[in-house]
């Protein structure tokens, strides 16, 4: 009797918080797979005891993107298991709509894995994993500060009070300032200072974040080379390091460009279509960042680059000329991160200013604490990195 051959197995795991389900399918194809086991609303803190025991070399561990499916990646390979993460807007759309429990889900995450319809997604390193969570950060403390300084002007606007010009919210003084604009109740004294502390905590937090991440561009040189390109500057720099890494990953400028979504939509049939608008694909709030960098150069920019850009905005408009431009900067992006842009033979006004901000952002305190006397020769030392000469 001949020895049976094993069929590839493909295990779906439907992870929550607290439980999971796995689901494991053999065959050669979604449509003839069948289910040999499944581990039904298992607690999570088991999984690697339970996968363990369960698995055979060869087994391909498959999630669906969620909040923490890289976490659970990262515990399988661990264990040395090959876990695998779909994109989830392709693997939503397979489903039924009348019966929906842990086990089918995770049957359906095998299936749709066999059926090669959805992307896997890339795991990322412990340090791109620990900047993107430090971007996130940043961004939730922007959108809390922006969030708490319109409920000051909206309370100053419910009140018929007019916004005075120049308060400077975050200053120890703007509270009494306040105060001193209205014949306020007790009720709304109390209030108004309640809003103002609210925001102060928010805006301090900002900075704090802010100040972490252009610590974290000064040192690393390949995000600090970044900073060259125009309309790139600290906060960029750091987003595109976090929801890249390694640039290798991107065989061409296109599939870079593809991975912000600022490639344009293409529909062609028969004789019919061509391009559209920007798929929208990728991460939003990256792509809002290198738009507002192409809306400075084509503001404040200089050179064959703005002139190309102004000229195009008289011909097709000015959201076209800015979405060629956001395009333009993540195909140079892509050429320096390969190593593959001359080198710098002298520091432009430009970076001088790029790098000044970044100083200031550190503060004077935090530079003497990584070994600078004087914000000058830090800036100095991060222009001859930028150069390429360190």
């Amino acid at each position: 009797m001949s020895e049976k051959r094993q069929v590839k197995r493909v295990i779906g795991l439907d992870a929550h918080p607290y439980l999971f389900t796995a689901a494991a399918l053999a065959g050669a194809d979604a449509l003839q797979a069948e289910m040999g086991w499944c581990v039904d609303r298992a607690d999570l803190r088991r999984l690697e005891a339970i996968l363990k025991k369960r698995t055979r070399p060869g087994d391909v561990i498959v999630l669906e993107a969620s909040g923490n499916s890289f976490a659970v990646a990262e515990r399988l390979a661990k264990i040395g298991l090959c876990p695998v993460v779909l994109e989830s807007q392709a693997v939503g759309k397979v489903g039924k709509a009348y019966c929906a429990t842990d086990k089918i889900d995770a049957i359906k995450i095998a299936r749709v894995y066999l059926s090669g319809l959805a992307h896997t997604v890339w795991m990322p390193d412990a340090k791109a994993a620990e900047r993107r969570e430090v971007f996130f950060g940043y961004r939730n403390a922007v959108a809390d500060s922006v969030r708490e300084r319109n409920r000051i002007w909206a309370f100053l606007n419910q009140q018929c009070v007019k916004r005075p010009k120049g308060l400077r919210l975050a200053a120890p003084t703007a509270r009494d300032k306040l105060l001193a604009l209205h014949a306020w109740t007790g009720t709304q004294r109390w209030l108004l200072a309640e809003m103002v502390e609210a925001f102060q905590k928010a805006e301090a937090r900002r900075k704090r974040f802010r100040a972490r991440i252009a610590e974290e561009v000064a040192g690393d040189p390949d995000i600090l080379r970044l900073v060259r390109l125009m309309g790139v500057r600290e906060r960029v720099a750091f987003a595109l390091a976090a929801f890249i890494g390694n640039i290798e990953r991107f065989a061409t400028p296109k599939k870079l460009v593809a991975f912000f979504g600022l490639n344009p939509r293409v529909s062609r049939s028969g004789i019919s279509g061509g391009t559209g608008p920007l798929t929208g694909l990728g991460r939003s709030d990256v792509r809002a960042l290198l738009i507002q960098g192409a809306q400075s150069i084509l503001r404040y920019g200089q050179g064959s680059t703005h002139r190309w850009a102004v000229a195009l905005k008289m011909r097709k408009g000015t959201n076209i000329a800015v979405a060629a431009l956001a395009r333009k900067i993540v195909v140079s992006i892509w050429y320096l991160l390969k190593g593959l842009l001359v080198p710098m033979s002298e520091a432009t006004p430009q970076i001088l200013v790029k790098m000044h901000k970044i100083a200031a952002v550190i503060g004077k305190g935090r530079l003497r604490e990584m070994g600078y006397e004087t914000g000058i020769r830090f800036v100095e030392e991060k222009i001859r990195i930028v150069m390429g000469a360190a």
